[in-house]
């Protein structure tokens, strides 16, 4: 699972640049490019095409430093950012989901290994991780969004909500539900199931 950048150096880092500091800005930057660029092909957008949205965000944070304010989480105010930018650009190319819920996006037409791909490579042989990933497909883009903010890059609840444009409620209700499919889909193949359970608990 991906660890979440130093909320602390985050936030010495965001104030700096508000204040002017250019390395301040380039450590925020470097800091939270992989995350935001994982999260962006999660949607289906190429490498040129995330980049170009984690470019606007970050261009748009130095134009306006002098009149933002410190969020409670950085990284989930880049994350919500981000995810408004791509999304707005992901509807005008793909005109086939212009009349779609931005929450259906997610993971659609995703050329890069997908988190769940990612965390069993190592661990499972590759029937198994046809089950996990055959298991993880069967769950709606938004639970699939949720369980990737949450247990991929370790946001709280709190900061899901921010993110996604959702309630606590909400955010509960996927995770559970997700979790819930995922157990009960997984279960007759225990081992991965002990596996999943193992990692999503920690």
């Amino acid at each position: 699972m991906n660890t979440r950048p130093d909320s602390t150096n985050d936030l010495i880092r965001w104030n700096a640049f508000r204040e002017g500091s250019e390395s301040a800005f380039a450590a925020l930057y470097s800091a939270h490019y992989r995350h935001l660029m994982n999260y962006g092909r999660r949607f289906g957008a190429d490498v040129a095409t995330a980049e170009d949205a984690i470019h606007d965000v970050f261009i748009d944070l130095w134009n306006y430093r002098r009149t933002l304010t410190q969020p409670q989480s950085v990284q989930s105010y880049l994350l919500r950012s981000f995810r408004n930018r791509l999304v707005n650009q992901l509807a005008e190319r793909q005109r086939r989901f212009a009349e779609t819920d931005v929450g259906e996006l997610f993971g659609l037409l995703s050329p890069e290994p997908s988190a769940e791909e990612r965390l069993v490579e190592d661990g499972l042989n590759q029937e198994q991780q046809e089950q996990v990933q055959a298991a993880f497909a069967t769950l709606s883009p938004r639970q699939q969004e949720v369980l990737y903010l949450r247990y991929f890059t370790d946001l709280g609840y709190d900061e899901i909500c921010a993110v996604m444009g959702i309630t606590y409620n909400t955010a509960r209700t996927q995770l559970y539900q997700a979790l819930t499919a995922l157990r009960k889909r997984l279960q007759p193949n225990w081992p991965v199931l002990l596996l999943l359970i193992g990692l999503f608990e920690k």
